[in-house]
This record gives structure tokens, sequence and C-alpha cells, in this order.
């Protein structure tokens, strides 16, 4: 009876293992790297960073993430980011992009501008589970990224920022794919004295004097964070 006891206790240890791993692949932080299994007519060693003037790296006199990145992880790492871009105006891009590119994985940071503009944040999460579909749809394996706190001149724009990025990630986790979290990398710490709140508190060396786009070390850090993926 023992032996019969134990032998059923571990297959219901392992099917939890199983469910456990299966979920942690799927909400973006799991074990092992990367892989596109199934890209179609996509190149594995092309990977497309999709978003804004921060993708572009246009604000900062340094190399921009994606150059970096590419450094790191030995792909073609192509930089599509376009300065003052929001991604409620960019779903139809997704599709341009992956047919002009033929990336096998697309980097996606999108929604601070539409943030700074006033747009709805479900109509912003709307447009960036569209691209996610998108690539899903054309063999590409969507990476979804929070941003970084704005700070100093931008920090007006803080609590928007927050409650985006927590829409990213539980579009992420919705979605089953893996998500960068840049918010957490570019702060020193949370104020959790508002309940039900975790406010990020900005690391301000990481950033340009508008308190928005990355300087040198905090492109560096982007770079890492996305690295890790591979």
């Amino acid at each position: 009876m023992k032996n019969k006891k134990r032998s059923h206790e571990m297959w219901i240890l392992l099917g939890c293992a199983i469910i456990c791993g299966t979920l942690l692949g799927c909400n973006g932080d799991g074990p092992g790297p990367i892989s596109n299994p199934d890209p179609g007519e996509n190149n594995l060693h092309i990977v497309a960073a999709f978003g804004d003037s921060i993708t572009r790296g246009s604000e900062c006199p340094c190399t921009p993430y994606p150059a970096r990145l590419a450094g790191m992880i030995g792909k073609d790492v192509r930089n599509l980011g376009i300065g003052g871009s929001q991604a409620t105006a960019s779903v139809g891009r997704t599709k341009d992009t992956i047919k002009k590119h033929r990336p096998a994985f697309m980097l996606i940071l999108y929604g601070v501008n539409d943030v700074i503009h006033g747009q709805d944040r479900n109509a912003i999460l709307g447009a960036i589970q569209k691209m996610v579909a998108i690539c899903k749809e054309n063999h590409v394996v969507p990476v979804l990224a929070t941003y970084p706190p704005p700070t100093r001149e931008h920090r007006i724009f803080g609590g928007g920022v927050e409650r985006l990025n927590n829409g990213i990630r539980d579009l992420a986790r919705l979605e089953g794919i893996r998500l960068v979290d840049l918010e957490k990398e570019f702060s020193v710490s949370y104020d959790t004295s508002q309940p039900g709140r975790r406010i990020p508190i900005a690391d301000e060396t990481l950033y340009m004097p508008d308190g928005l786009h990355p300087n040198d070390a905090g492109t560096h850090i982007m770079a890492m964070a996305f690295a890790d993926l591979f």
C-alpha cells in the first residue's frame, strides 16, 4: 500500500511540475531561451525591434538598443522604431514589417506616445493585442515589453504609464507570450503606500534629461534585458 501511495503521489507531483512549467513558459518568464519552432517563410536569424523613439534611440547620442542587442545575441536585429509613433496608429505597420523583413521574432515596445496624447488605455492595449495576433498569424514569435517609468518633466505621465504597463503584463499572460519588464529594470524601488498600487520609483541615472528616453547606460540595460530572452 505504501509503495502504491508513493507512486500516486509522484505522479501528482510530476503532473503539477508539467503544468507549472507550461504556465511559466506562457507567462513570459519561462525558463530557457525563446524559440520559434514554426517560422514559416521567416528567417530565424532576424529579429524585429518594433516601437517608437525609445526603440529608435534617436534622442540619445549613443548606440540604440537593437544594435547592441545584435552584438549580444549574434542575430540580425532590425531597428524598426519610429519616433513619435503610437500603437493605435501602427497596427497596419506590423504586417508590412513582417512582409518586408521576415523576422522570426518581434520585440514590441509600444504605447507611451498614446498615453502622452491621452489615448484610452483599452484602445492602446487593443492595438498591441492586434499586433500580437498579426505576429502569430504570420509565424512570428511576439515579445511584449513594459516601459521605463517616466520621470522629471515626463513624471506627469507616470500614472498612465503605470496602468499601461500593468495592462501589458496582463496581456502577455493572456496571450501566453514572453515579457521583458523594463519598468522593473529601470526602477530602484516601488512605493506601496497607496492601497492596491506599486508605484515604480525611477532610477534617474538611466535617463536622458527629459526623463523619458534612456541614456547610454539605460540603453545598455534595455539591450541586456532583451538579450536574456535568447
